[in-house]
């Protein structure tokens, strides 16, 4: 028969025992706390790390982006030949024999110019070339090239996920395409979703390589982009808009016609106009019996 010590030992022994239970739980609650708070601290800091390291790679491959325009033009000029040499050393050709476009810049407009906003017809293959007068990148796997010819711009949207080569070896092609480059593409037409008409290539072949650095048109105010879209449409009584002109130099101009129309539109729709004219009155002339001589 338990005494009334006893009884009392026995509470006390219990009560003991539950507040070391507590404790313990209490103790583990407080552990698994401390790690949950530990993984997370640790989870932001490789997500910072992350971060910087992807900042830091943009930043170099913007800075390399920006030593290209900033250049000394004759150091440029001897990089571009050290890209060649390297081309040849490596069996390379630099200048391939022959590319087949299946259509003109002129005609792709007016065949694809009715697509819808962000479709594609990746089931029909296009092959188009032109001159890229405009480069800009998102990342190593996208790039957005201005191309020109006849006149006429399709933009080039190269994806790595539409293109034949892997990742390294897209970065490293589309990172040694420049302005001025000769280049033939296939791919397959479409829109973006905010409406430009692209072409998206599958294979990317640079034709012939611009040695030389081009002029760089230099965005202005609101009010002058206005003008230079005014230009891309100019017909014979309308004014001349030299201000809006890429290449503004006129001794240069002169001495380098070839780059004047090149990079001025409306200097070479002026042309475009002027041969037009001879022509019309030579024509109107040869019908009459008219004979054209060349005097001293």
């Amino acid at each position: 028969m338990a005494g009334p010590v006893d009884k009392t030992t026995k509470e006390v022994s219990d009560l003991t025992m539950e507040s070391e239970g507590t404790m313990s739980k209490n103790a583990r609650k407080k552990e698994l706390k401390n790690m949950q708070k530990e993984e997370e601290r640790r989870r932001k800091e490789e997500e910072k790390g992350k971060q910087a390291a992807a900042t830091a790679s943009s930043q170099v491959k913007k800075n390399v982006a920006n030593e290209d325009e900033e250049m000394d033009p004759t150091q440029y000029f001897e990089n571009r030949l050290k890209h060649l040499a390297t081309q040849k050393a490596d069996n390379k050709n630099p200048y391939p024999h022959k590319f087949f476009v299946s259509m003109t810049l002129l005609e792709y407009v007016e065949k694809y110019d009715g697509l819808s906003n962000g479709e594609h017809q990746e089931e029909i293959s296009v092959s188009l070339a032109g001159r890229i007068m405009s480069k800009r990148s998102s990342g190593s796997k996208l790039f957005f090239y201005d191309l020109h010819g006849g006149g006429e711009k399709v933009q080039v949207m190269a994806d790595l996920s539409k293109s034949e080569l892997d990742e390294s070896e897209f970065s490293k092609f589309h990172s040694s395409v420049k302005r001025g480059d000769i280049v033939g593409v296939t791919g397959f037409p479409g829109k973006t979703k905010r409406g430009e008409l692209s072409i998206f290539p599958r294979s990317f072949i640079v034709l012939s390589h611009c040695l030389h650095m081009m002029p760089r048109h230099k965005a202005g105010p609101a009010s002058d982009n206005a003008n230079a879209k005014k230009t891309d449409g100019w017909v014979p009584g309308s004014p001349r808009n030299p201000e809006t002109y890429i290449l503004k130099d006129q001794e240069t101009r002169y001495r380098q016609r070839y780059l004047d129309l090149m990079l001025n539109t409306e200097v070479r729709q002026i042309f475009k106009t002027r041969s037009k004219i001879i022509q019309y009155v030579r024509r109107f002339l040869d019908k009459r019996d008219f004979v054209e001589v060349e005097t001293p």
